[in-house]
């Protein structure tokens, strides 16, 4: 029940963040979404949205993996977290299956948390390609 707690705060506190996107002015937004997109991702602002103007779930994901790398890092080490946990809501991980997504990080820790974003400002985008491939071969995605 803690983690479902934990999933809607997150879910909140997203909702919270898009919408002071959407209340800030369009320089602003564009200027934040520009920033953004150009420290964690090399894609540009259109391959961050659908066509209706939604952010991708793949973007999502590295997004989320990028502000909460450090925090993940601890968490796949004990196999599990509110920020594990969230990850795993973005990759719409069934719950049952979520214990399994917590092992997958904690038993590939040491390959998927190779570097720190210190050292590698695409470091969040390695894990989550790396972690892409390790949840198809545990049959945890199609």
């Amino acid at each position: 029940m803690k983690t479902a707690t934990s999933i809607k705060n997150l879910g909140l506190g997203l909702c919270v963040v898009a919408a002071g996107f959407m209340v800030g002015g369009c320089n602003t937004t564009k200027a934040t979404v520009d920033t953004t997109v150009n420290f964690f991702s090399s894609t540009s602002p259109n391959g961050l949205f659908s066509a209706d103007g939604m952010v991708l779930k793949e973007q999502k994901i590295n997004l989320f993996a990028g502000v909460a790398y450090e925090n993940l890092r601890q968490e796949a080490a004990a196999g599990g977290g509110q920020y594990v946990s969230a990850l795993a809501s973005l990759y719409e991980i069934p719950s049952g299956k979520q214990e399994d997504f917590g092992l997958v990080l904690q038993r590939k820790h040491a390959d998927l948390f190779a570097a720190g974003l210190e050292e590698d400002r695409t470091a969040h985008l390695k894990m989550v390609s790396a972690l892409n491939r390790e949840l198809v071969a545990a049959s945890l995605l199609p």
